[in-house]
């Protein structure tokens, strides 16, 4: 019996588990010189079982699946041995595969996990009687631990790999969202910024309009009271050079006004429209930064802060005009909101260079600056030092992905002895 166990165990000893359960399988059946041999895992509710190592006439053969319906293991709930030296499809007419296998001695061992549920099943069948079962109970007694451990191991890895699976695609689908309300923020947040532009151009509009209305009163009026002398034949020389000072100075005002309307209108129009609709085009960078600089003067108001622009006065580039809209925009913002306080020397200033193809661009303010701690994460999205005051954190990483991704671009914060410096690239070509 010795000599029996060790060529069992020689035989799947050096093998893969892919390999295990044919190679034991293989070994046994020789072993008791069975007509059939064969270890099967059972389904869930036990109703069927399907092979995962079968050996006939000494050879693997293609694995089946039976109905465990009328068969020895139809109501197994325990460890028990089930052998049938005799008559086996006598005993269990309705067992197919007894029937089909010609079987008259029987031999099967359940398989259970450490939670005693049956999870396979080691099963050897006769053509002829067996008059002594000694050796194959033995056998199977001794290796059905091995087996049993294989099979669930097998499982448990399963379990992992469908846990995995499943954690992935819920990870995916994670993601997935996330990357959509990422999206969605990033949208409100230039809706947002749109709406402040609205806010602050309405308002500058306002004050040359309102002057140009005030001078078309004042002509309205001189010109009522001309009408009036001129209809009572009581026109002096004297009426009449006041009328020409007073609707001259009142037309020079109204026609800067309008002109300055007019131009806030524009500035806007290009800036709002070109942060929405994305095209190349052919810009000077600095007559362009001048323009959207010009829509934020309500916004550097409530500060009073003041901007100069300077360099590259000259200098015409191939690049999107909205991207640049959107980044100056943010930076400035941050600068207002974060960066001053109520002082009336608050100032930024953008110096542009050329290099080749590539522009850089120092963008630097004199507020109260930005903390080590800050610095570290001022381009992640969702870090914000004012999401008590409605802050969600992401102009400094739209300025960022805008630089990097669209532009294909960088930036950096650059130490400064007072206020925040940021020195960003993009490639600009001719």
């Amino acid at each position: 019996m010795l000599n029996d166990a060790r060529k069992v165990v020689e035989a799947f000893s050096n093998t893969c588990r892919e390999d295990f359960f044919n190679a034991i399988t293989l070994a046994l059946h020789k072993t008791i010189s069975a007509d059939c041999t064969f270890i099967a895992v059972t389904n869930e509710d036990k109703s069927s079982s399907k092979t995962i190592a079968l050996v006939t006439h000494d050879k693997i053969t293609a694995n089946i699946e039976f109905s465990l319906a009328h068969s020895p293991f139809a109501n197994t709930d325990n460890n028990s041995v089930y052998y049938h030296p005799d008559n086996a499809s006598g005993i269990y007419p309705k067992d197919q595969l007894l029937i089909e296998m010609e079987t008259q001695a029987f031999l099967g061992i359940p398989l259970h996990n450490s939670k005693q549920k049956i999870i396979g099943l080691l099963v050897a069948l006769y053509k002829k009687p067996l008059e002594d079962s000694s050796k194959a109970l033995t056998l199977f007694q001794l290796f059905s631990g091995r087996i049993t451990a294989e099979l669930a191991n097998s499982d448990y890895e399963k379990a992992i790999e469908e846990n995995l699976l499943s954690s992935n695609l819920s990870l995916a689908t994670t993601t997935e969202q996330l990357k959509l309300v990422q999206q969605q923020l990033v949208e409100s947040e230039k809706m947002a910024s749109l709406g402040g532009l609205i806010a602050g151009i309405t308002h500058e509009v306002n004050t040359p309009l309102g002057i140009a209305i005030t001078t078309n009163s004042i002509i309205t009026d001189e010109h009522r009271i001309l009408n009036s002398k001129i209809a009572s034949e009581h026109l002096s020389m004297k009426d009449m050079q006041h009328y020409c000072h007073t609707v001259d100075d009142a037309l020079t005002m109204q026609s800067e006004n309008l002109v300055r309307a007019k131009k806030l209108i524009e500035n806007f129009k290009k800036t709002a429209v070109d942060q929405h609709h994305l095209e190349i085009e052919t810009i000077n960078i600095n007559d362009y930064y001048t323009k959207v600089v010009s829509t934020l003067t309500s916004i550097l108001k409530t500060k009073k802060a003041s901007i100069k622009i300077a360099g590259c006065e000259h200098v015409n580039v191939a690049t999107y005009p909205g991207i640049h809209a959107q980044i100056i925009t943010n930076l400035i913002t941050n600068s207002v909101r974060h960066g001053f306080n109520d002082n009336e020397n608050n100032n930024i200033t953008i110096k542009i260079a050329q290099q080749e193809d590539i522009i850089e661009v120092h963008y630097k303010d004199n507020g109260i600056g930005l903390s080590d701690e800050v610095q570290k994460h001022i381009f992640e999205p969702f870090f914000t030092t004012a999401r008590k005051n409605g802050g969600i954190g992401l102009g400094m990483s739209i300025v960022y992905n805008l630089l990097t991704e669209q532009l294909n671009g960088n930036i950096h914060f650059d130490k400064s002895s007072k206020g925040a410096y940021f020195i960003y690239q993009f490639e600009a070509p001719l």
